[in-house]
């Protein structure tokens, strides 16, 4: 009995000694200032080795589908591009509907979203945004030969506007007295208007020149151009995404000092619109 007590009592020892010897495992220590928040994102971008990035897929000349290859193109695209290239990175394209890109950065299903994106005061309040690398002009759109008799912004209270719900100016419009129908992309928006479900869209001057050049049968003109409105189009990062955000800035500067970005602009829109046409 005394020989089984003995043994039980070695074991117990034993046990003891390999538990002592073990491993703990200590607590990762807390970030300081959430840097380690700040950093992971381009850490992460340059680990994967790419740079995913949110478009629509349907917005030529900004982001298309190029029939003959199958290939994402536009202007949108060369920038996503020329930017991975200096994060030394791919770029690789993710094509979601236009209501659903911004949303697609909280989700993490992509990094960003280069599509034709104005920093308006709204999204800066959620998003911290690049320096513009596009400025663009709006126009206030109808159907040829009708009389909906529009010829200022006084003139939009009362009256149906095509654009979908997290467009720049859907607010504004709203706050004017129009009435929002919902669409989701530029096929819809001109339809819309000619069909006479609205009596107008608003496209930026890029857009609508685009889509006239494709459709040169479309019943649609030009209402009235809204000359103090323009477009700052930007690269938008979460809050918090500094050294991602200050990368984003260098490669759009070297872009615009090697004078890369005047050249794409010129390739897609015939024209440089790189810089403030109000000269602010």
């Amino acid at each position: 009995m005394k020989k089984k007590i003995t043994l039980f009592l070695v074991l117990i020892l034993i046990a003891g000694l390999f538990t002592g010897c073990a491993k703990k495992e200590e607590p990762a220590p807390a970030p300081e200032s959430g840097e380690a928040e700040i950093d992971d994102q381009l850490a992460a971008i340059q680990k994967a080795g790419k740079l995913v990035v949110g478009i629509e897929g349907t917005y030529p000349p900004f982001n298309f589908v190029d029939e003959a290859t199958g290939e994402y193109v536009g202007y949108d695209v060369d920038v996503a591009k020329a930017v991975a290239e200096y994060l030394g990175v791919e770029a690789e394209f993710i094509m979601a509907e236009w209501d659903a890109l911004l949303v697609g950065i909280d989700a993490g299903r992509w990094d960003t979203v280069i599509a034709d994106v104005t920093a308006t005061d709204e999204r800066r309040e959620k998003y911290d945004f690049s320096d513009p690398y596009l400025y663009t002009g709006r126009q206030v759109v109808v159907k040829k030969g009708n009389e909906v008799n529009m010829h200022t912004l006084d003139d939009i209270k009362g009256k149906k506007v095509a654009t979908n719900t997290t467009n720049s100016w859907a607010s504004k419009l709203e706050d004017l007295g129009a009435t929002i129908v919902p669409i989701d992309n530029t096929d819809q928006c001109a339809s819309a208007v000619i069909n006479g479900s609205a009596d107008f869209c608003m496209f930026n001057n890029i857009v609508m020149s685009e889509y006239l050049k494709n459709h040169p049968e479309a019943e649609l003109e030009v209402a009235f151009v809204i000359e103090t409105d323009v477009n700052e189009v930007s690269i938008p990062v979460r809050k918090g995404e500094t050294r991602l955000l200050e990368q984003y800035n260098a490669a759009l500067a070297q872009l615009r000092e090697s004078g890369k970005l005047k050249e794409l602009s010129e390739k897609w829109f015939y024209d440089d619109l790189t810089n403030n046409p109000l000269g602010n």
